[in-house]
């Protein structure tokens, strides 16, 4: 078999494998959908059952208040036959028959305001019982899908059989990506939920990752069998603490929930805590280290900054913000390096965390918590403003290999360039708001845990050959070398961008045997693109 066969079946290969997986994937996300419209279904059902119940109410008081005005004509009425009756009679009495409608007329306002004040405030009582309300049915939903994790987790640890795994691992999937969305709906704020959301994340990525390979005829690893005994740990221990926490929330008015020193914020703090460290061998998406990276040799060497020093780093990197409250608060000494902890508002009032890093004193990690809703800038602007900032904080020859909308948000995937070559392994992730122009969020973990000089090799296999086997198959948007990771070691490929039966592709192919050894496609989803 000669070069371009092998490649060509290499090719065919993954294409099945693809189609297997998204077949896998197409279920998952049919089973997602099938409980969101039953989601959708029961809060309807609630809707409509609240505005029946509202116009009961309403028509209620209105009948009341119709009774109340009857009573006082009637009693005008009265009155004024009284006064007729009495007219001439008694020259003292001529005021008083006025005065008896004037007490009534007033009594009839007095009741209608009444009305009107009472009416307010049981609007204002069920808007807060409806929305504590919402807040409960997000943690009844979330423990239920976590239960039903844990025991289809417990059942993959034994499962025998590709078929039977993919079955429990397809269940896992649905049920992870919906209690994402359950955390989204609890009244925490991001800190609160980060670890446990990073975990429901990893969960579904990892689980989606697993199913493409069963998918593919090929059985899991030790280590993969290893992570799942992970998932299953960890989701068996939020599983327990989950009673106090719904126990909490059972008779929780709206006030308790949104109180950040309450019983239920703290129980939500003790369900967080339950989330165990996570094993190195986690993929956190494609070719994004953060979840596996090593000890960063880069970092080892530099100066450490004291706190002083990495303040006035912190001034520099945030002057743009025109920061208010701008405070140390504290040192970050787990993970791959230690980082100072920083929190500070702009003048506009958004508030931001950020890491910078104790020996280097560079930028890990800002995050940010404003509200962007508008589309002033588009794609490309938002590249160039990323770009800036990341050489503004010393990150030179990052180059944007992905870009995705979710919102009024962009989020960009840069990597560092070396001869030309792009090294996905030192990735660096940056939101911008499209409304404001301003960089919202920051992660360089990956890029400050894997970042050195590479020895990059001549490729075996010619650029000319990629192109003409992968023309033959799509149309072809752009081949270029790129160093990614696979099964824990770094490869040398081509990148392959092309489209095919109305669907973009990625594929990366070994540079030196010509084998594909991954292959990406673009899916649209609720929170814009993603490569699956």
């Amino acid at each position: 078999m000669n070069e371009n066969e092998r490649i060509s079946a290499g090719a065919e290969k993954v294409e099945k494998i693809d189609r297997g997986g998204a077949e896998r994937a197409d279920e998952a996300k049919s089973k997602i959908a099938k409980e969101e419209a039953r989601a959708e279904k029961r809060i309807e059902n609630a809707k409509m059952k609240a505005e029946k119940e509202e116009k009961k109410r309403v028509r209620a008081e209105r009948e009341h208040a119709e009774k109340m005005h009857e009573r006082a004509e009637r009693a005008e009425r009265t009155v004024a036959r009284r006064r007729e009756k009495q007219r001439g009679e008694d020259k003292h009495a001529p005021g008083f028959g006025g005065w008896l409608a004037a007490v009534v007329a007033l009594s009839v306002t007095v009741l209608a305001l009444g009305a009107i004040v009472t009416v307010g405030y049981f609007d204002l009582k069920e808007a807060k019982a409806s929305i504590a309300g919402g807040y409960q049915s997000a943690v009844y939903e979330f423990s239920e899908l976590v239960e039903n994790m844990d025991a289809n987790l417990a059942k993959a640890r034994v499962a025998d059989g590709g078929y039977e795994m993919q079955k429990v691992l397809t269940d896992v999937l649905v049920e992870s990506e919906l209690a994402e969305k359950c955390l989204e709906q609890f009244p925490c704020d991001g800190h609160a939920s980060q670890q446990l959301t990073a975990f429901v994340n990893r969960v579904s990525d990892y689980t989606e990752t697993l199913l493409h390979k069963l998918a593919a005829g090929q059985q899991l690893t030790a280590e993969e069998t290893e992570v799942v005994e992970y998932m299953y740990s960890t989701t068996e221990k939020i599983r327990a603490a989950l009673p106090a926490l719904v126990e909490q929330a059972k008779n929780g008015t709206l006030e308790e929930f949104l109180n950040q020193t309450g019983d239920f914020s703290a129980e939500f703090g003790n369900l967080s805590n339950t989330v165990a460290e996570v094993p190195k061998s986690i993929e956190d998406g494609p070719f994004s280290q953060s979840a596996n990276s090593r000890k960063s040799e880069f970092l080892a060497g530099q100066k450490e900054l004291s706190e002083s020093e990495a303040s006035a780093r912190a001034n520099e990197y945030f002057a743009a913000y025109e920061p208010t409250e701008l405070r140390l608060t504290g040192k970050t000494e787990g993970g791959d390096f230690a980082a100072y902890a920083f929190e500070f508002k702009s003048k506009s009032g958004e508030e931001y965390y950020a890491q910078i890093t104790v020996r280097g004193g560079y930028l890990a990690l800002l995050d940010g918590y404003n509200g962007c809703t508008g589309h002033n800038l588009d794609v490309h602007a938002c590249k160039l403003i990323a770009q800036k900032y990341l050489e503004k904080c010393g990150y030179a020859d990052m180059r944007p290999v992905w870009a995705g909308e979710s919102g009024s948000e962009c989020c960009i995937n840069f990597v560092r360039t070396q001869g030309g070559v792009l090294i996905y392994p030192e990735m660096i992730k940056v939101k911008v708001c499209e409304e404001k122009g301003a960089v919202t969020g920051m992660e360089a973990h990956s890029y400050l845990g894997a970042h050195a000089d590479r020895e990059i090799g001549t490729p075996s296999v010619s650029r000319e050959k990629i192109e003409a086997n992968a023309e033959a198959r799509m149309e072809l948007h752009g081949v270029r070398l790129a160093i990614i990771p696979v099964d824990g070691q770094e490869v040398l490929t081509y990148e392959i961008r092309g489209d095919h039966g109305g669907r973009r592709y990625y594929a990366y192919v070994d540079a030196n045997t010509g084998k594909t050894v991954e292959i990406f496609t673009v899916v649209t989803t609720d929170r814009g693109d993603a490569l699956l």
